[in-house]
């Protein structure tokens, strides 16, 4: 039971640019069209549903219907030039492929990955400059499955001196907001 249970995150999150038919590029630069977002002092991954309730005049619910967004939200420790440019102006009009190590859940890695499209925008403050850096994406669902290569995982671990647990491929099933992969520690 005390393997499940943990409170700690993992630390990590890296977006990578990607292209018109949403593959990650064959060169790729932290800064340029990658990030590494450094230190992570809190973070979370959701899926809202806003519900709509069809009522008669009668009071009596006849159906409902939901719509679904999912989301990323943290605040980044570090705010070097690389990370606030790379923020604020790099993410505009593009689609990312969003990797966020969740640390070990239910006694394994376990790492979110999804199409996000990141909300640029950078904070400065000072003092409190380790929590004042805010992180936002939402989830861009596709029609079709998107597909993270072995060959991928490799290429951006390597580019970003990142550890991804997964050696791939993932897949990130069409219609839906994300997938969770759990890896044996």
């Amino acid at each position: 039971m005390s393997r499940a249970l943990r409170d700690k995150g993992g630390n990590q999150l890296v977006i990578i640019e990607l292209d018109d038919n949403l593959a990650v590029p064959g060169s790729i630069t932290n800064g340029a069209n990658a990030l590494n977002c450094g230190l992570i002092f809190e973070s979370q991954v959701d899926i809202d549903a806003k519900t709509e309730k069809f009522k008669a005049e009668d009071g009596k619910t006849y159906g409902q219907d939901e719509e679904f967004e999912g989301r990323t939200s943290g605040v980044l420790m570090e705010t070097s030039k690389l990370i606030a440019d790379y923020l604020a102006f790099g993410t505009r009009g593009k689609l990312h492929l969003e990797i966020k190590y969740e640390g070990i859940k239910g006694g394994k890695h376990q790492e979110v990955f999804k199409v996000a499209d990141v909300t640029p925008q950078m904070h400065f403050k000072t003092p409190g400059g380790t929590k004042a850096m805010k992180y936002e994406s939402v989830s861009i669902v596709q029609p079709q499955p998107v597909v993270i290569s072995s060959a991928n995982i490799t290429a951006i671990e390597a580019a970003l001196g990142v550890s991804i647990r997964t050696t791939g491929p993932v897949t990130i099933p069409a219609e839906q907001e994300h997938v969770i992969v759990e890896t044996e520690l």
